[in-house]
C-alpha cells in the first residue's frame, strides 16, 4: 500500500497560525485542525491564543497514540484534554464564548478501506480514479455563517468600503453563532463541552477505485462566486488542488485575497484565514 502525502500550511493574517496538521504515519492517521479562539481573549504566558493551543493539544494527542481504536472514541479523549487544559488556565466551562476549540477533520489509512472524523466545518473529500468527487463531509457551520455574509454583502452594497466597518455589522451574529456550539441547530466542535462527543461526524469508506483524499480547513475554501457556473463546489475545489498542486492553489487563493483586501468582491470575516491542507494519494492503482 504506497500513500504520498501533500500537505501546506500557510499562516493567515494573525501572528499565529491555529490551523494545524496531524501525521502519524505508523497508525495511518493524518488530519487538519483549524482552531477556534475564544470570543473573550486569551493569551497564555506564552502569548498562545485558546484557538492555537487548542489545535496544538489535539495534533499532540493524535500524533502520541501508540494503539489506534474508534476514532470517536479518541476523538472525546482529545476533548476531554481540551477540557483539562482550561481548567488549569481557570477558563469558567460554563461560558461558551470563553472556550477554546477547534475544527478537525481526520482520516485513518487502512490496507482495505478509509476511516474518517469530522466536526466544525474542516471538509474531506475523495476523489476517484475516474476523477468523481465524493464529499465526505459538510460544512457545520454554513447555516450559521450564511445570515452573516448575507449582512455583510448587503453592507457592500450600500456602500460600506472598510473591512473593519463590514466587521462591525456582523460581529453580534458572530459572536451569538459561538453560543451555538455542540447544540441542536448549531454546530459541533471540539471545545471540552461533554456534547461534543454527540455532533461527531464519523464513518468509513472501501479503497476501491480511491485515487485521492483531500483534507482541508476553511482557509482553503475558494470564493463561491470565483467558480464557473456549471461546476459543483467541491468538484472544482478538488480538481484544482489535483491539477495545480496543494501550495500553487493555496498561493493562488492568497492572490485572490490579496487582490480584495476590504473583502468587498468576496465577502468573508479578514483578508486571509489561516490556510491548511493535506491531499493523500493512493499508488496502488
Amino acid at each position: 500500500m504506497m500513500v504520498t502525502i501533500e500537505q501546506y500550511t500557510l499562516k493567515g493574517i494573525h501572528f499565529l497560525n491555529e490551523d494545524a496538521l496531524i501525521i502519524h504515519e505508523q497508525a495511518g492517521l493524518y488530519g487538519v485542525l483549524d482552531g477556534v479562539s475564544s470570543v473573550v481573549p486569551y493569551l497564555s504566558d506564552k502569548k498562545e491564543t485558546g484557538g492555537y493551543l487548542a489545535a496544538q493539544a489535539v495534533k499532540d494527542y493524535f500524533e502520541s497514540l501508540d494503539q489506534v481504536g474508534q476514532l470517536a472514541e479518541h476523538a472525546a479523549a482529545a476533548n476531554d484534554k481540551l477540557r483539562e487544559l482550561m481548567e488549569q488556565a481557570q477558563v469558567d466551562m460554563e461560558k461558551k464564548d470563553g472556550l477554546w476549540g477547534t475544527a478537525l477533520a481526520l482520516v485513518r489509512i487502512q490496507e482495505e478501506r478509509v476511516e474518517f472524523l469530522q466536526t466544525g466545518d474542516c471538509m474531506i473529500l475523495a476523489v476517484y480514479q475516474d476523477g468523481e468527487v465524493r464529499p465526505l463531509t459538510w460544512r457545520q457551520v454554513a447555516h450559521l455563517e450564511t445570515p452573516a455574509i448575507a449582512k455583510w454583502e448587503e453592507g457592500v452594497n450600500q456602500g460600506l468600503t472598510r473591512q473593519h466597518e463590514l466587521h462591525g455589522t456582523v460581529i453580534d451574529i458572530i459572536r451569538e453563532n459561538r453560543f451555538k456550539s455542540n447544540v441542536n441547530g448549531g454546530y459541533g466542535v471540539l471545545n471540552g463541552e461533554p456534547r461534543a462527543v454527540d455532533f461527531l461526524e464519523y464513518g468509513k469508506i472501501n479503497r476501491s477505485r480511491l485515487a485521492h483524499v483531500i483534507l482541508l480547513t476553511d482557509g482553503l475554501f475558494w470564493p463561491v462566486n470565483d467558480v464557473p457556473s456549471g461546476r459543483t463546489y467541491w468538484d472544482y475545489i478538488a480538481q484544482r488542488i489535483l491539477l495545480n498542486g496543494l501550495k500553487q492553489y493555496t498561493h493562488e487563493l492568497q492572490d485572490i485575497e490579496e487582490a480584495d483586501p476590504e473583502c468587498l468582491t468576496h465577502a468573508r470575516f479578514k483578508k486571509s484565514d489561516d490556510k491548511t491542507g493535506m491531499v493523500l494519494h493512493f499508488n496502488d492503482l
